[in-house]
């Protein structure tokens, strides 16, 4: 990890907290991966997941992850009940 990963702000260590703790109640996991321009989110569920959203930033990007996480687990929900 570079210096520029190493300094993680306030704001984004709640933007943290708060998808960790909505991937949990969703039951989707959440990752964070530093990578050359800036930071990834991304999420797991089962075998398969995906990019959230990235952002030169991490706090950017964690803000960013928050609406498609949502959107994601209102269709996995929606497929849920669908399947019922």
């Amino acid at each position: 990890m570079t210096d520029e990963h190493s300094e993680i702000s306030d704001a984004a260590l709640e933007g943290i907290r708060n998808l960790l703790d909505a991937g949990k109640n969703y039951g989707i996991g959440i990752t964070f991966e530093p990578d050359t321009p800036g930071w990834k989110v991304g999420y797991m569920r089962g075998m398969g997941g995906g990019e959230l959203a990235s952002a030169n930033d991490l706090e950017t990007a964690v803000k960013a992850a928050e609406r498609p996480l949502d959107e994601l687990a209102h269709r996995l929900a929606e497929n849920a009940r669908e399947r019922a």
